[in-house]
């Protein structure tokens, strides 16, 4: 879907364990601002609902989440499980973080600051860039 993508995680395993990197034009498409961490442990519990002026990368460290995604033309959902697939979500998008497993985790990286970031009731199609091979309209 136009808007949203699924990223390569840069993970590096050794006998040590597991290491897993973002780096800004890497595996990030946008130098971080902001990043914060979203704990949730009530499977009822939905957060977002609306688009951001800024784009955003959220990577689930523990358990899974749904985030439904909306750019005023497709619908998607992706189910975050812990993999460390860091999902890009563009400015414009509409987004809802749904069906969480007790004890989810997520990790936001945000191209603005808080105070920097508009929050709007619908996607904005003139803030959506770039294509994305998220999968078409599926709710």
């Amino acid at each position: 879907m136009r808007g949203a993508a699924l990223l390569g995680p840069n993970v590096n395993v050794d006998p040590r364990g597991r290491l897993v990197a973002f780096e800004a034009f890497d595996n990030l498409p946008f130098v971080p601002q902001r990043v914060f961490v979203m704990e949730v442990d009530d499977a009822t519990v939905t957060r977002g609902g609306h688009a951001n002026s800024c784009d955003e990368v959220i990577v689930a460290l523990r358990g899974a989440a749904t985030i439904a995604l909306d750019n005023g033309e497709e619908t998607a959902t992706v189910r975050l499980n812990g993999d460390h697939a860091p999902l890009w979500i563009s400015a414009g998008i509409l987004i809802r973080l749904e069906n969480f497993e007790a004890g989810t985790l997520l990790l936001v990286c945000a191209s603005e600051r808080y105070g920097d970031t508009r929050h709007y009731a619908q996607p904005q199609k003139a803030l959506i860039t770039g294509e994305a091979a998220i999968g078409g309209r599926d709710r």
